[in-house]
């Protein structure tokens, strides 16, 4: 039972025969089945494979950029770190510090450089949440409203001051005494007759005036936020430094170091400028003495002007976060520590520890911690060169953020982040690379491929050029048998005396002789063919005649093409120049023309042959007939080796293939060139065109 294979191969066999004839349908089969073996055997050990490589060089640059993309989120995430370690280590200090200060029973207000230098103020609460120490919040009693009266006894003293009609001025400051019962009208009355006595030389009076007021109105604010006591103090040791006796220096040198103590160990009233203000006027009457040589311990008074500053710094940094303590006070921690984040408004970062008597709040500058980090930022960004870190407020997107960490719980209004230096050019730097990659990929593969295919139709060629070969060996047999055979019978008749002395006889001799040139044209056509081959065909030029050349040509052609018989038409003109040829060259390229047309356009009975001169000088050889011609698709091949229509009317002619080639070799060897010319149904025109001595060479005509 036939298998789909054979009938397969019968049905095209059986079409190929129909043009090729069975034995060289069987042929082309073979060969058509070598093709696809080879197609096949190309696809699995070319294509497969450059496919594979294809495929995993594209899918190893996704995971490269993968890979990539990683390691630079990683990077990022660890500069995030190092710069979120920055807080943690500033934090973590000033927590070990500020416990080790309470255990020890120390004051965690004082010093606070020692805590962190971030540390702007530290503030005490009491057990129920009220400001206590070092600063407390004042009582809102509202301006006391001066009785009437009181302003124009006022203004009337003090004009009296100024004029310094001091006994007047006492007489104007007692009567604005007896206008009010208020403590702060009544103090400020009273210190003005005391400055009065003074002036007037009645100091035992004055002090005796100043002594009640401190007794009895201290702690009372005056209208400008003063309390009475600290100016009493403050007034006592100015008129005792005005005197300038020894025991009137010590004395104010006392009252105002106990001022000055009494000042920074109290509690200062936030919003009201007054113990800053008499402190740094104390601290400036003691250091006028010390200049003066009359002041006692410099070393004491440099750690009370420190004291000072630092207590002046927090009281600064108090009046710009007094809005942020209300916060505070709703924060109490529930346990030993906590912190509170910075808003995105507040100045300060909280800290918040608990104790038995209340707790601490410590604010940190929010702006001097910001200025650390971007200290910090900087170093960073100088470990890294392909990322720049920076702080953003938390929440926006970056062009290209490869890290972005929220810095609570200290700073949950900024973050830290992270991305390249340059993100478009890294984007682009990437696009490239990728370009350039995928690029490389498909060049491979299209250069693979090309020559995969080339390859491919080497072998083709190779193989379809074997067969052509092989058809050759088969079209030059077939040839060498035909004349042979005509020789053979030819001889064998006159031997066995089959024909009769005459003309009979002579006609056999005739056909010997015919069959004998065809037989050695043959052999000359294959023997040229092979030296062509092998490069070692040379041809000698000399100046000869064409126009005899030519008729010698047609003359040996003539009695085969009458046999079939055509009619020969040869125009060559009278007068022709003479040309470097190889004689018997031209005459074989003359004789192949003619032959083709007898084989191939006998059908039109008629073969013509044109020798001309063209404008320039060059000689023109036209070989026509009226045959079946050329189909256009085969005009370009007609002149390669081994080459043989498919019209199945000239696959039904004998032919070796090579002559047409041969022709051509010919003609170039001479500096010459051939073309033919088929219009469809009419025929073929074989054109050569030949130098002669006086006429451009080749290149010039083109």
């Amino acid at each position: 039972m036939a298998t789909l294979r054979d009938r397969v191969r019968r049905a095209l066999v059986s079409r190929l025969a129909r043009r090729r004839g069975e034995v060289r349908a069987n042929q082309d089969f073979r060969f058509v089945g070598q093709v696809a073996r080879l197609a096949g055997v190309f696809a699995v050990t070319m294509l497969l494979p450059i496919a594979f490589l294809a495929i995993l060089a594209l899918t190893s640059i996704r995971s490269e950029e993968l890979s990539m993309s990683a390691d630079l989120d990683a990077r990022a995430r660890t500069t995030s770190a190092a710069l979120q370690e920055v807080l943690v280590d500033v934090f973590e200090r000033f927590q070990l510090a500020t416990f080790e200060r309470l255990r020890r029973g120390e004051d965690p207000t004082g010093n606070l450089g020692e805590l962190s230098p971030y540390l702007r103020a530290a503030f005490r609460f009491d057990g129920d949440g009220r400001l206590a120490a070092p600063f407390r919040i004042g009582e809102d009693r509202g301006s006391p409203r001066p009785p009437v009266g009181w302003h124009r006894a006022e203004r009337q003293a003090r004009t009296l001051e100024t004029e310094r009609r001091y006994g007047d001025a006492l007489e104007a400051w007692r009567r604005a005494r007896t206008t009010s019962r208020e403590p702060t009208w009544v103090g400020e009355a009273m210190l003005g007759e005391a400055r009065c006595l003074a002036q007037l030389g009645r100091l035992e009076e004055a002090q005796t005036l100043l002594g009640e007021l401190y007794s009895d109105l201290a702690d009372v604010p005056d209208p400008r936020g003063f309390h009475f006591g600290d100016l009493v103090r403050l007034e006592l040791a100015t008129w005792r430094l005005q005197r300038g006796q020894l025991l009137d220096v010590e004395a104010a040198e006392s009252t105002l170091d106990e001022l000055v103590e009494s000042l920074l160990t109290s509690s200062w009233t936030l919003g009201e400028a007054g113990e800053p203000t008499v402190l740094r006027h104390a601290m400036a009457l003691l250091e006028g003495l010390a200049g003066a040589g009359q002041g006692g311990d410099p070393d004491r008074l440099a750690r009370q002007r420190s004291r000072m500053n630092e207590r002046m710094a927090q009281f600064e940094w108090a009046g710009l976060v007094e809005n942020e303590v209300d916060n505070v006070f709703s924060r109490i921690p529930p346990n030993e520590f906590k912190y509170l984040g910075a808003r995105q408004d507040s100045a300060g970062v909280w800290a918040l520890v608990r104790v038995e008597s209340g707790f601490y709040a410590f604010s940190f500058s929010v702006q001097a911690l910001v200025g650390e980090l971007r200290a910090a930022v900087e170093r960073t960004n100088g470990v890294e060169p392909d990322l720049v870190a920076h702080l953003e407020v938390f929440g926006t997107d970056p062009v290209r953020t490869a890290q972005m960490t929220n810095l609570g719980p200290w700073l949950p209004g900024l973050g830290v982040v992270v991305e390249p230096r340059d993100p478009e050019a890294l984007a682009r730097s990437l696009a490239w690379r990728r370009a350039v990659r995928v690029a490389i990929v498909f060049t491979s593969v299209f250069v693979a491929v090309v020559g995969a295919i080339w390859v491919a139709r080497m072998v083709a060629w190779e193989v379809e050029n074997a067969r052509q070969r092989a058809d050759f060996a088969a079209n030059v047999s077939h040839e060498l048998r035909s004349p042979i055979t005509q020789i053979r019978l030819k001889g064998e008749a006159l031997q066995l005396g089959l024909v009769d002395p005459g003309e009979d006889m002579q006609q056999h001799f005739d056909a010997i002789v015919r069959e004998s040139e065809r037989l050695s044209r043959l052999v000359d056509n294959v023997l040229d063919f092979a030296a062509i081959e092998r490069g070692t065909k040379s041809y000698q030029l000399r100046r000869d005649d064409l126009a005899a050349v030519v008729a010698m040509a047609v003359e040996t052609a003539r009695a085969g093409l009458e046999g079939l018989g055509m009619e020969i038409e040869v125009h060559v003109p009278r007068h022709l120049p003479l040309v470097e040829i190889d004689r018997d060259a031209i005459g074989q390229v003359l004789i192949n023309l003619l032959s083709n047309a007898g084989k191939y356009a006998a059908s039109g009975k008629w073969v013509g042959v044109t020798v001309s001169v063209d404008r320039i000088g060059w000689i023109e050889i036209s070989v026509a007939d009226r045959g079946m011609g050329i189909a256009q698709e085969e005009l370009p091949k007609v002149f390669e080796d081994f080459f043989r229509s498919a019209d199945p009317r000239v696959r039904r002619t004998k032919g070796t293939g090579i002559g047409l080639a041969i022709v051509r070799y010919i003609v170039e060897a001479h500096g010459g060139t051939i073309s033919v010319d088929s219009p469809p149904g009419k025929g073929a025109t074989f054109t050569v065109l030949l130098p002669s001595p006086s006429s451009p060479t080749t290149d010039e005509r083109s």
